[in-house]
């Protein structure tokens, strides 16, 4: 499973290319304002190192691909343009000049999107880990969580060390209400979220299981994890 970055001016015109993905098994982030935070000199952009793959949409203009791509292209990850027409020989290289791995369609059947992904696995096993100094707090964007762990973790830490239902959880994570699938999946993920951090010297309950009530991040989360900028964009998403 891979996790890709979808750049986009419109998330709702991503909905059925972002299923598509996930019928595949990749986990998906798709945002609007990580674009303007990309284009800004000297931010620390470490959090995009998690993703395998980097999707521009149609919706965002050619003069801000260009931009984009100048910004990203130093990560080594793929980057798609995603497109509603084919793109003509003579243009696509140009966008290959630029940095632009290949483009891919707006409405691609599963099959071709498989394919079209399968053939850029670069670094699809690849994980980040950044070990460090024991006086200073770590950098969320510095432990290395798939992207729904990394969710998880933002919505229990937007809540400020208050308690969150199961079923809010639920809707925020995958827009659904709780059954015994999410449930058990909700399981899952808190009980790797926590292994993760702890392995980072993360002490403390970390979350807090509240029976019948939900899950709540342990205050002492806030003085050993520093959310950076980034993902406090990611935060503003949910």
């Amino acid at each position: 499973m891979s996790q890709i970055l979808l750049f986009t001016k419109n998330p709702l015109n991503e909905e059925l290319f972002e299923e598509r993905l996930r019928q595949l098994g990749h986990e998906v982030f798709t945002t609007k304002e990580l674009i303007d935070r990309c284009l800004l000199e000297n931010m620390n952009h470490s959090f995009i190192q998690v993703f395998h793959y980097i999707i521009l949409s149609e919706t965002i203009a050619n003069a801000e691909v260009k931009e984009l791509v100048l910004s990203l292209s130093k990560y080594k990850i793929p980057i798609f343009r995603k497109s509603d027409e084919p793109i003509e020989e003579d243009q696509l290289k140009e966008w290959k000049k630029l940095g632009i791995t290949d483009w891919i369609e707006a409405h691609p059947s599963i099959e071709e999107l498989r394919e079209k992904l399968s053939s850029y696995k670069t670094r699809n096993e690849r994980k980040i880990v950044f070990l460090p100094r024991s006086d200073e707090k770590i950098a969320l964007s510095n432990i290395p969580l798939s992207g729904s762990e990394l969710k998880l973790f933002l919505i229990l830490y937007r809540q400020q060390n208050q308690t969150i239902s199961r079923e809010e959880i639920s809707q925020k994570m995958w827009n659904r209400s709780k059954n015994n699938s999410t449930m058990s999946q909700l399981s899952v993920m808190i009980k790797h979220l926590k292994d993760k951090l702890a392995s980072r010297n993360i002490s403390g309950p970390i979350i807090e299981t509240c029976w019948g009530r939900g899950y709540r991040l342990d205050e002492s989360v806030n003085d050993q994890v520093t959310v950076d900028i980034v993902d406090e964009v990611m935060i503003g998403q949910q």
